[in-house]
């Protein structure tokens, strides 16, 4: 078994993820099915609108994410502990994924605030635009977490441990309310992400989760 060495240190930052935006993800995001480029369109009004969207969100994007190891040393009746904290992973389902786990990989990732602040800009004066942009945007935040979540497979693949799924807080019994706890430990503010009173991620387009490192049979 080879040593963990990310863990007890301080997060892992990568201040820039590369990205493609894939025009066949996009118009399935817009219920448009089979086409796989929008040149294919026959609207070219509205083919075009698009593909600016596209163009402009690539200006627009800066991935950004960060993770962190926890070793997990306990679990109890209705939790999961690590010597972080006995607090982040409570609930049924946190006992379900992590309960067979040596260790738990948090992470957030963010697309930045610039596509969310074009958005809240045209939709005074361009209301169609403003709707492509966020499509185009809307499952970006996704994007960078399957990126950060390659990274840290290829980690727990060669330390010799399988992984559980990627699970984030709000889904299932996990509280809403640790974001502000996970964005501490994991180091939210470096990708300048954080959280507001009722829980909700800043910049909007961001995602936080957890993976766990199951002991390889």
């Amino acid at each position: 078994m080879h040593t963990v060495r990310s863990v007890g240190e301080r997060p892992v930052v990568i201040r820039s993820i590369p990205f493609q935006i894939e025009e066949k993800r996009v118009l399935r995001e817009l219920r448009i099915p089979k086409l796989q480029y929008v040149r294919e369109m026959e609207e070219e009004g509205v083919a075009r609108a698009i593909k600016q969207a596209i163009n402009a969100a690539y200006t627009l994007i800066h991935g950004r994410g960060c993770y962190r190891t926890l070793r997990v040393t306990g679990v109890l009746d209705d939790r999961v502990v690590t010597p972080e904290s006995d607090q982040l992973f409570v609930g049924k389902n946190m006992l379900k994924l992590l309960g067979r786990c040596e260790y738990a990989t948090l992470l957030a990732v963010t697309i930045g605030s610039e596509l969310e602040e074009r958005i809240d800009v045209l939709k005074g004066t361009n209301v169609s635009d403003a709707y492509f942009l966020d499509v185009v945007g809307g499952w970006m935040a996704d994007y960078m977490a399957e990126k950060v979540d390659a990274i840290v497979q290829t980690e727990i693949r060669r330390s010799g441990y399988n992984r559980t799924m990627r699970y984030s807080p709000g889904y299932g019994d996990w509280d809403l309310r640790v974001q502000a706890d996970l964005l501490q430990l994991v180091g939210g503010g470096a990708i300048g992400v954080t959280c507001t009173e009722t829980s909700i991620l800043q910049p909007r387009k961001s995602v936080t989760a957890v993976v766990g490192w199951e002991r390889a049979s």
